[in-house]
């Protein structure tokens, strides 16, 4: 069983718009949670004269670009302090951005990951957004991914997507222990494609374990099902703006899981096409004799 826990919150900080607000919204839930904040930068050495630093500076090695960064980070962290009145911790590491990130959140046991993704045009998606869908796909705790578009407005109303498979709902109770915390109403909604009504059944089941867990948590849900779904990616998303949601979990794909490097469609579409952050949880190995999940009917 999967918990929400976010006792420890990493933010990978570029200096960018995006990452930016990716502190807005890993420092509120620090503060709220009374959580360890770390902000860590990578000097990411085959492009030590990016315009983060302006006026553009050349540096011959990578002593001077970090010392550059952590003044930088160090201010940043100082005001991220006095805002939220929190306890704020600077890192500079060198090399690969998302190698360097999943090995930080490791060693510093990172429970939530929260950054910025940039855009879905294919030059930023190959340049600069890879680096996002590798560290949800690499990093052992969830991330929490957003656009430009994720202002933050606080967490309450989270939508939750539920699909066929098992891997589906083991962020069931992760989400209702987050919406608790929050005092978030969640929004339920199975998503059945094309030649799927032999599974109806089985999903207004699942919706039904799920509304009865969520009263035994004492979390308001809604439960929907959408039916003949031919994109889920954009079925999720529509629902998320119809709803006003202000957050959604879903699972990383299996067959990212397989590769260990790309996230799948799904993930990667709700990712950058949701206005609202995303919070990708990865799924657990289950078994027939895990009592925590049941494999049939159980949530």
């Amino acid at each position: 069983m999967i918990h929400f826990n976010s006792s420890k919150i990493l933010i990978p900080v570029d200096f960018s718009e995006t990452s930016l607000l990716a502190i807005k919204h890993g420092a509120s839930i620090a503060k709220h949670e009374k959580s360890e904040l770390f902000l860590l930068h990578v000097v990411n050495a085959p492009f030590m004269s990016q315009n983060m630093f302006l006026p553009i500076v050349n540096l011959e090695d990578n002593s001077g670009v970090e010392k550059i960064a952590l003044s930088k980070l160090t201010d940043l962290a100082k005001q991220v302090k006095k805002e939220y009145s929190i306890d704020v911790q600077s890192i500079i590491k060198i090399g690969n951005p998302s190698n360097e990130i999943t090995n930080v959140a490791n060693e510093i046991g990172a429970a939530l990951i929260v950054m910025g993704t940039h855009g879905y045009s294919p030059i930023e998606e190959l340049v600069i957004g890879s680096n996002a869908l590798k560290v949800i796909t690499k990093a052992s705790c969830p991330t929490m991914a957003m656009s430009i578009a994720a202002e933050h407005s606080g967490y309450n109303k989270i939508v939750m997507p539920i699909d066929t498979t098992v891997n589906s709902r083991q962020k069931v109770n992760y989400t209702l222990e987050l919406a608790k915390r929050f005092k978030a109403s969640v929004h339920a909604i199975g998503l059945l494609g094309n030649n799927e009504e032999n599974e109806l059944a089985g999903m207004e089941v699942v919706l039904s374990q799920v509304k009865k867990l969520a009263e035994e948590k004492g979390v308001t849900t809604h439960t929907e099902i959408l039916k003949d779904v031919k994109n889920r990616a954009t079925a999720t998303v529509d629902y998320i703006n119809k709803t006003n949601a202000d957050l959604t979990v879903i699972m990383t794909d299996q067959d990212a899981e397989l590769s260990g490097f790309f996230l799948g469609p799904y993930s990667q579409q709700v990712i950058h096409l949701s206005k609202v952050p995303v919070i990708a949880v990865k799924p657990k190995n289950l078994f027939v004799d895990d009592l925590s999940f049941p494999i049939r009917g159980g949530i």
